[in-house]
């Protein structure tokens, strides 16, 4: 799995994401965003703790302690139909949605320093 680069967050974002262009319904909050009014970019932690290891070492073990991540996602980015797509696609009887969305937070938190 390919993971992009981070992108810095940007002075005054609720959540530190830059897409590659401004989305129609973006482009009439572009002047509300260049002078922020709210808030401040997240602090950038004191780097990985030495204590974590790298997720693939972990998703490569036998046996694996797990533990229970609730979250809930925009409907409109249609994350379920998309990955069941990326699984019919490409033949995958099992796609292990635990080990994917672990390697992503671990990702996104590890390029912001925690």
């Amino acid at each position: 799995m390919a993971i992009r680069p981070a992108i810095p967050p940007a002075a005054g974002t609720a959540f530190p994401f830059q897409p590659d262009g401004p989305a129609p319904h973006q482009a009439q909050d572009a002047r509300a965003q260049e002078a922020p009014s709210e808030g401040a970019p997240y602090a950038h932690g004191p780097g990985r703790p030495e204590h974590i290891p790298e997720a693939a070492v972990v998703l490569n073990q036998r046996i694996i302690t797990r533990e229970s991540l609730d979250s809930s996602v925009p409907a409109a980015l249609k994350l379920k139909k998309r990955i069941k797509r990326f699984a019919l696609d490409n033949e995958l009887d099992h796609l292990p949605i635990g080990d994917i969305v672990s390697v992503a937070l671990d990702e996104w938190l590890t390029a912001r320093g925690f």
